[in-house]
């Protein structure tokens, strides 16, 4: 870029016409994507919450569905696979641009993706990026080098990516802070196979109100286990049969558990803490339980009360805090599915490896235990508590689980069996919590005449659950 001194000297008719470039097509929906990347790379944010246009870029609301639609399979495509997207345009460039140049390096991930892994023309994605960079104040000046680049990147994209065997490309999309952690939590073969796994995107598991042999005829799916079926259907679930009469939610089968853990809850008072969406509380009110659903956020809690009225299911509704709320009578059993950081469900939002740090877990892993031990106190004495979370870290899992045995916070660990999620022997830890995995249930077969790839069918998210009982 010229200096600010050269600047001054150019005449109206010699600076760049940009004029008109915002109707360039596609120009729009990939300056959303970049800015979507921005937000949860450099401010941490959820993918899902961005893109509620109610919070996200200002641009968002003004896109057509289809542009919509467009900037969430950039923005997903470019998380899931950052680090080979990384990989190859630095082989591409002589140096690294200076770190604060952001909208560059976001700008060109954007492009990257759809380059290596979109179906895409390449041209247009280098010609947009091109424009986008060129009518940005603050990278103007790389507009030339980001043209070279991903021209470059256009002509040798097979080259790159079969240089990158499969394997070693799943390692490369894991922050190596989070591989490391995996691999020390469930070996290195283990690990390997989560990180291939996060980049397939999953089918879609439902838990239907009752028999899910029906609706998985209905809905061309297979039935799982419990009430839980698995649908490779595309398009939108809102558009599925059964979905206007609350006949069915969305839950992948590793978030049905913990509230099987219960046990014969029919009768019984119930509380779900931190309720919201619903699809447990669903669950709970499903299986004949009275229940109290807890939720601290406003806007939550609103979106469960519509998920409940869809399902055509009642519960009483608290909007309050955890730690400031107190019942007027104790419950005889108690779901605490806790925040967390949600590092088991990557394989559906890959956003989470890249807007989570090793410093923010330790802190949730510490909300957690305090969350537990202060759950104890609604219970009966001799009522049942489930802890769980959708997270892969030891820290949120297994060495919490040991942190609330040592201590006397009158709860006792009650040790789970295979009999407890229908005979899966290899969710069973040794200290006899539920621990599911990404690499478990591989096995599951596709529908007849469907032909979705066999990969895409297994797997569950990745979840910890434990029992106690209050004494």
């Amino acid at each position: 870029m010229a200096s600010d001194s050269k600047k001054r000297h150019f005449s109206k008719s010699k600076r760049p016409n940009n004029q008109g470039q915002n109707t360039k097509p596609g120009l729009a929906a990939r300056q959303v994507a970049a800015t979507v990347l921005a937000r949860v790379i450099d401010d941490g944010r959820g993918l899902d919450g961005i893109l509620e246009t109610r919070h996200g870029p200002s641009g968002l609301k003004n896109l057509s569905p289809a542009d919509a639609k467009l900037v969430r399979a950039i923005a997903t495509t470019a998380l899931r696979n950052r680090g080979v997207i990384d990989h190859c345009l630095n082989k591409l460039m002589s140096r690294k641009p200076p770190k604060n140049a952001r909208h560059l390096l976001h700008t060109l991930h954007v492009a990257g993706a759809q380059i290596l892994f979109m179906d895409v023309p390449d041209s247009a994605a280098v010609d947009v990026a091109v424009t986008s960079l060129s009518g940005n104040s603050r990278s103007e000046r790389f507009a030339s080098l980001g043209n070279a680049v991903l021209r470059k990147l256009s002509k040798t994209k097979d080259e790159l990516l079969s240089a990158l065997p499969p394997q070693e490309q799943a390692r490369m999309n894991m922050p190596p802070w989070m591989w490391q952690q995996t691999r020390k939590s469930f070996g290195k073969d283990r690990a390997q196979k989560i990180a291939e796994l996060h980049m397939l995107e999953p089918v879609i598991d439902l838990t239907v109100k009752s028999d899910p042999a029906r609706w998985a005829d209905k809905l061309g799916g297979t039935v799982l286990y419990g009430h839980s079926i698995r649908v490779p259907a595309k398009g939108n679930v809102d558009t599925w049969e059964g979905f206007e009469r609350g006949e069915w939610w969305v839950q992948d089968f590793a978030a049905h558990l913990p509230a099987h853990l219960l046990g014969d809850i029919s009768g019984k008072s119930v509380i779900d803490l931190c309720a919201a969406p619903g699809g447990k509380t669903a669950q709970l009110i499903n299986a004949g339980a009275t229940v109290t659903a807890l939720e601290a956020v406003r806007s939550r809690c609103e979106r469960l009360e519509e998920n409940l009225k869809r399902l055509r299911f009642d519960a009483t509704i608290v909007n309050a805090d955890l730690f400031d709320w107190k019942p007027d009578q104790l419950f005889d059993a108690v779901l605490l599915d806790a925040p967390c950081s949600s590092t088991g469900t990557i394989r559906r939002h890959p956003d989470v490896q890249w807007s989570k740090s090793k410093d923010q877990i330790e802190e949730l892993a510490e909300l957690q235990f305090n969350m537990t031990v202060h759950a104890a106190s609604f219970l009966k004495p001799g009522g049942t508590l489930v802890f769980s979370n959708c997270s892969l870290m030891r820290s949120e899992g297994e060495d919490l689980f040991a942190k609330i045995t040592k201590g006397d916070f009158g709860l006792q660990a009650e040790k789970l069996t295979p009999d407890d999620l229908f005979g899966l022997e290899e969710c069973i830890t040794g200290q006899g919590t539920a621990r599911t995995l990404p690499s478990h249930m591989l096995d599951i077969a596709a529908p007849k005449d469907n032909d979705i790839a066999p990969e895409r069918m297994g797997g569950l998210d990745g979840f910890f659950a434990a029992r106690f009982v209050r004494t």
